[in-house]
């Protein structure tokens, strides 16, 4: 597979979050107070009460009667990167690669992964995959989110499912050609209960693909501010019928 670099116009959210939801635009942003300090972040029974808690938010909003949590992973930008020289980093560090973390298979293995016995049944259903993202210290602008809006892209013509190969497993994302009807946005000065809320799969039929996303260098930032920290984490929601 090979990339180009090109340039894209990439809009500020800021002023006008009220005007994205996740049915037209797959996306949303939501305020969540996770009461919790930086350091809570990497305390797993303080964790556990933060993930209870965007589960509760996204039940209350979609009105479905189950979501998990299935995984979660933080990004600290190191100061060298991105650079030439290769170095060992302590942290996943922001990705430039436009993708959708999930496909429609990779998903129902996943589902099959995280709950075995229950797979089959929920399965019958509708579901959806989600990702929540917010910063771990704020406001910040460096190497922020850039989101798609979903309502962009042709499923049929721009996505290329692409496999994941990890030690214990073999799955899926999507991979997306270059398009000029994408419309990208981004929100600045996002804060610690600012909650980038995007969706990744749903099975519903006819329904938007999920919302492709990645980071860029953003040359608005303000000198001196500290490299972004971030964390992501994914749920399956699941509906009753």
């Amino acid at each position: 597979m090979e990339y180009e670099m090109i340039e894209i116009p990439v809009t500020d959210m800021r002023g006008s979050e009220n005007l994205f939801n996740l049915d037209e635009h797959g996306f949303a942003i939501f305020k969540v107070d996770a009461g919790l300090s930086y350091d809570d972040y990497h305390n797993s029974e303080q964790l556990s009460k933060f993930f209870r808690k965007l589960e509760a938010v996204l039940k209350d909003h979609l009105g479905v009667s189950r979501v998990d949590v299935f995984r979660h992973g933080m990004r600290k930008r190191d100061e060298r990167w991105p650079t030439p020289k290769w170095h060992t980093y302590t942290h996943e560090q922001p990705t430039t690669v436009v993708h959708i973390d999930a496909a429609p298979e990779g998903t129902r293995d996943e589902i099959r992964r995280q709950l075995d016995e229950d797979a089959d049944e929920l399965l019958k259903r509708r579901y959806q995959w989600f990702n929540f993202w917010k910063p771990l210290k704020g406001p910040v602008n460096d190497w922020p989110l850039l989101l798609c809006d979903a309502s962009t892209v042709d499923r049929r013509k721009d996505i290329e499912v692409a496999d994941l190969l990890y030690p214990d497993y073999a799955t899926e994302n999507s991979q997306l050609y270059c398009s000029t009807a994408y419309k990208w946005y981004y929100l600045s000065n996002q804060t610690v209960d600012e909650v980038l809320v995007f969706k990744q799969m749903d099975s519903l039929e006819g329904s938007y693909p999920g919302v492709p996303h990645c980071s860029c260098e953003n040359p608005l930032t303000p000198k001196g501010e500290a490299p972004r920290e971030s964390i992501e984490v994914r749920a399956m929601a699941y509906y009753d019928s």
